[in-house]
């Protein structure tokens, strides 16, 4: 099947940056915020959001890692950092790309538990597929794309990049 490069490096650093400048702007009065990542792109994106934010702003930045199971989400979500308290702070929930927003979706309803004073979402790629009522607060891009067509994004060191199959 042949891909078709949606962003290259430069553009997915580009859009990085937007996206951090712009959970600065909605959180700058904020003395900590929780970055939680979903494993495996939403955590490399994170942690690259992370690294942003510290370079703008005195922000104190707390992060989480989510692993799930994407095709059986409701008995299969697990936080790393666990020792992190949620209860009244803001969190960006981070993911690489929504399809459908299922996968965020299951992650809120686990992150709601804790108390936690807001969640936004933010993602790398947005499909414009939404099944469940989620809105995406922070995109680094928005492509309308067939429901059979497939996006990946690559952020190995050897091979970075988002496609479309």
């Amino acid at each position: 099947m042949k891909e078709n490069k949606i962003l290259n490096k430069e553009q997915i650093e580009d859009k990085i940056k937007r996206i951090s400048y712009e959970i600065y702007e909605e959180n700058f009065d904020d003395k900590s915020i929780i970055i939680c990542g979903i494993e495996k792109n939403g955590s490399i994106i994170a942690k690259r959001i992370i690294k942003e934010l510290k370079s703008i702003c005195n922000i104190n930045i707390e992060f989480i890692t989510i692993e799930l199971d994407k095709q059986k989400p409701l008995n299969s979500i697990k936080t790393k950092s666990s020792k992190i308290k949620i209860k009244d702070k803001s969190i960006i929930l981070i993911d690489d790309v929504s399809n459908t927003g299922k996968t965020l979706t299951y992650v809120i309803k686990e992150l709601i538990k804790f108390e936690p004073k807001k969640i936004n979402t933010a993602v790398l790629l947005n499909r414009d597929h939404t099944l469940f009522p989620i809105k995406i607060n922070f995109i680094g891009l928005s492509l309308s794309t067939s429901i059979k067509s497939h996006i990946e994004v690559k952020l190995n060191d050897n091979h970075v990049g988002a496609y479309l199959t």
